[in-house]
């Protein structure tokens, strides 16, 4: 009787269909969930009124422009905090002849602080509509809010306006004292007031205790602090003439008109 070899039986391996298909399915559930936990977390940061604006804080800005920087901001009243438009409304802000620079962040959960530069305050006012109150005014004429009396730095020493209260008017007399300011800091000291007349500006010399009228072009630079020099060179040999020289109109280039005291006429040259 013959033997036959008979081969090992081998086993089928079955595909594993079932389980790569369930490795594949759990994260498709996980990401599917983690989707639908942001949607909600997002609808939830949109419509809760937890996380609505309730507040708008504003920092630096002056009392008389409150109401003009609430018109720009109060919108964002009742809103979702997390996504409003901060950047058109702070634009808009920031367009303001008063503002030097604007910005504004939220704070979590329900406020905005807005946080303003203004430009500093050049002169006062006495405003006709406001009783005579002083106000002050910026460099563009704007008015900035009352004065209270209390410096608001170290080197305050304000020139007061007066004469005309329109805003062009305003405009010229901050920008006449922003060029003393820049070219000769100690003419700009002896100043005591400034009357804003059509002609120009009529300055009162505090320490020559004299009145000097310049004229509208005063504004440029290197006109009125060479003409305002050289009267003050020429008082000692004036006063040995006995010539008068408490009013002198220096409205024109290399020529001082003197005036004695109530002259209307056109004086000595």
């Amino acid at each position: 009787m013959s033997s036959f070899y008979r081969l090992p039986a081998s086993r089928t391996v079955r595909p594993m269909r079932r389980r790569a298909g369930r490795q594949l399915l759990v994260p498709a559930v996980v990401s599917l969930l983690l989707v639908i936990l942001g949607l909600s977390g997002l609808l939830l940061l949109r419509t809760h009124p937890r996380f609505a604006v309730n507040r708008v804080v504003l920092e630096g800005v002056p009392e008389g422009r409150r109401s003009e920087a609430e018109e720009l901001t109060d919108g964002w009243i009742g809103r979702p905090l997390l996504f409003l438009d901060l950047d058109q409304p702070v634009a808009e802000l920031s367009k303001r002849s008063w503002v030097a620079s604007a910005t504004a962040r939220r704070i979590v959960p329900d406020t905005i602080a807005v946080h303003v530069v203004a430009r500093p305050p050049v002169a006062l006012v006495a405003r006709a509509d406001k009783d005579g109150e002083l106000w002050t005014i910026d460099r563009g004429g704007s008015f900035i809010g009352p004065y209270t009396g209390r410096a608001l730095s170290k080197s305050d020493d304000f020139v007061v306006l007066s004469g005309a209260s329109d805003a062009a008017a305003l405009t010229r007399g901050a920008r006449f004292l922003e060029v003393l300011r820049e070219e000769d800091p100690e003419l700009l000291a002896r100043v005591s007031g400034i009357v804003l007349v059509p002609e120009g500006f009529a300055v009162t010399d505090r320490i020559a205790k004299a009145g000097l009228l310049f004229g509208l072009d005063a504004t440029e630079p290197k006109r009125a602090a060479p003409l305002w020099r050289a009267f003050l060179a020429l008082r000692p040999e004036l006063d040995r003439h006995s010539l008068p020289a408490t009013e002198a109109d220096l409205r024109f280039a290399g020529r001082i008109v003197l005036k004695a005291p109530g002259d209307t006429g056109r004086g000595k040259t």
